[in-house]
């Protein structure tokens, strides 16, 4: 007798293709019968678990969109959220205060499973009928949802096809989430994956040992990290990665953050190497992606428009810069999904010009069109009217073999208007001195573009998929 096909592993629960199915139907069917209709939002607040996936995909295969909650927010930053995105219900694995305007809370166990139960199953598309509407990360200001409205079949079963094909997932794909779910890029391929009909390993909080692990264990053939899980699974002792087979992986895809030239050629050496694709996207859309043979010859590049889209560097004036050139980045793509910020009008004309839309991201193309980024629009330093990109000054940082870490920012100075400063963690173990690193640096970088001041600290804000918190960076030297 043939074994029944598994959709979902997480820990030791196994949700069979048919059961998945069966679930997504009860979801749909719960929620409809709460009244909950097409367009309507519900929220989750929890860590990654099954049951995250099949109230995302059940409702938005009815048309309801579901907003990811980071459980890792604070009360205030919850309450925000909710009440801003004007959600229903929410589901969630923790006690929570219910905010103002919310009908009703779920809690994933016992309450749960005994709704889901006694639901009648609801009729449901056959592909997601939009996205998650995942709030942006925050580092520069309140949170936004970005929001796509539901779409009808043939165009959800389009842009499913669509996607699946470019990243070339199938039914013989086995899926590992490495990040949570509140963040699009996990979501998303997780997502894509039990649309092709593969197989997803639900993983929990991010250790290296237990990732390695579960690549071996299930012959794990794709996966997302953000540039900080690799460099974990790196630190681990040679004979630890020796010990575990990962052939398996044919995708590893990264992105989230920045890469040191460093940690990527490690890790092609740990993992297949024709597995380590990374691209560039926001949780607003996709971007640029460049293979591994690509990088290999464009360095520190995050790769080229895919299918109908073209990057486009602008500057201030809004017009096209030279190649070469650092200006701010536009994707122009008339297929592109037509987002809008939840509730502002304002913040969602300014981010498209037509078919061309920018999250603020800086960089410049070379003469074949590969993107090679230098930071954020609103995180450019200004020193005696010279413009100083943190990003750059990061990388060169990290190339230091003593540096884990480092952020880059400007603080105010009276004669220059700006200063660069830098916050630096140091290798375990290993002494450094700010004269030293700032001598290094200058062989590297113009002089202009050092740091005048090095702190040296123990660990960095980061959010969840790895990108550097500079909020309030400057305010604690000013």
């Amino acid at each position: 007798m043939t074994e029944p096909r598994v959709a979902i592993t997480d820990g030791d629960t196994h949700i069979t293709v048919t059961e998945f199915e069966e679930r997504q139907r009860a979801l749909a069917g719960l929620l409809r019968e709460g009244d909950i209709a097409t367009g309507d939002r519900i929220a989750i607040l929890a860590s990654n678990r099954h049951e995250y996936l099949e109230v995302t995909m059940g409702a938005l295969r009815s048309g309801v969109i579901p907003v990811p909650v980071n459980p890792l927010l604070k009360e205030d930053e919850v309450r925000y959220i909710v009440e801003d995105s004007g959600v229903r219900w929410l589901f969630t694995d923790s006690p929570v205060a219910n905010p103002e305007g919310l009908e009703r809370t779920i809690r994933f166990g016992a309450d749960y499973d005994a709704l889901m139960t006694d639901a009648s199953p609801a009729t449901i598309a056959r592909y997601v009928l939009t996205r998650p509407m995942h709030y942006t990360s925050g580092t520069t200001g309140r949170p936004k949802g970005v929001y796509v409205a539901p779409m009808n079949e043939e165009e959800a079963a389009r842009r499913s096809h669509s996607f699946r094909q470019l990243w070339g997932l199938n039914d013989k794909d086995v899926h590992l989430v490495c990040s949570p779910f509140g963040h699009s890029a996990p979501h998303r391929f997780a997502m894509r994956t039990l649309e092709s009909g593969g197989r997803v390993i639900v993983g929990g909080k991010f250790e290296p040992l237990d990732v390695l692990s579960n690549v071996s264990r299930h012959r794990v053939t794709s996966t997302f990290m953000v540039p900080t899980h690799l460099e974990r699974i790196l630190r681990l002792e040679p004979s630890e990665l020796r010990r575990h087979d990962l052939s398996s992986m044919r995708l590893l895809a990264h992105a989230g953050a920045p890469i040191s030239e460093e940690t990527k050629l490690k890790a092609m050496r740990v993992f297949p190497a024709r597995s380590m694709w990374e691209f560039y996207g926001s949780t607003e859309g996709p971007a640029t992606r460049i293979s591994p043979e690509e990088w290999l010859s464009k360095k520190g590049s995050v790769g080229r428009a895919s299918g109908t889209a073209r990057t486009r560097i602008l500057n201030e004036e809004l017009e096209e810069s030279p190649v070469g050139e650092v200006g701010e980045v536009w994707i122009e793509d008339a297929d592109a999904e037509r987002f809008s910020y939840w509730g502002d009008k304002a913040k969602t004309e300014a981010a498209w010009r037509g078919d061309s839309y920018s999250v603020g991201d800086l960089g410049w193309v070379d003469t074949d069109g590969y993107l090679y980024l230098t930071g954020r629009r609103h995180d450019t330093i200004i020193t005696g009217g010279v413009n100083v990109y943190p990003q750059e000054v990061e990388l060169s940082l990290l190339e230091h073999p003593q540096i884990e870490d480092a952020v880059v920012f400007g603080v105010v100075n009276q004669e220059w208007g700006q200063e660069v400063r830098a916050q630096v963690v140091p290798v375990a173990e290993h002494d450094l001195d700010e004269e030293t690193v700032r001598a290094w640096l200058s062989r590297r970088i113009a002089t202009y573009k050092c740091p005048r001041r090095i702190e040296f600290v123990r660990s960095l804000q980061r959010t969840a998929t790895g990108k550097l918190i500079r909020t309030g960076l400057d305010d604690l030297y000013n």
